[in-house]
């Protein structure tokens, strides 16, 4: 019994420090982010909570270096299709300050690092 007992307590201690991912993935680029319980968690960075809307967008920009660096290897309509519409995502957490209005899809490519950093720069 008491054997049982310390079982159960393990299982109950493992499966409540379970971490949980997200993924977001296209293609063969998958890129997975830690989610977490908003209200009970909060993952602190300088200061500041950072989201899961912040984790999601980050994986979503690191997937679109991923997909351009797939798609300098061999083009595909598809994956340009889908590096257009990351690119146009209404970011919450990341401005487009440094980035071009009207811009063609071969200066995405060639500016690939600096307008999909997925790095934030915190006050």
């Amino acid at each position: 019994m008491k054997f049982f007992n310390i079982f159960l307590i393990s299982i109950l201690l493992i499966s409540c420090s379970k971490k949980y991912t997200g993924e977001v993935s296209f293609k063969n680029c998958k890129i997975n982010y830690p989610l977490h319980d908003e209200k009970k968690e909060s993952r602190i960075y300088n200061g500041h909570n950072i989201p899961n809307q912040w984790e999601y967008e980050s994986a979503m920009r690191k997937m679109a270096l991923c997909l351009c660096e797939k798609y300098l290897q061999k083009p595909d309509t598809e994956i340009k299709e889908k590096i257009i519409e990351i690119y146009k995502y209404k970011f919450e957490f990341y401005n487009k300050e440094n980035t071009f209005k009207k811009v063609n899809f071969d200066s995405i490519l060639v500016n690939r690092k600096d307008i999909f950093n997925s790095e934030i720069l915190i006050d």
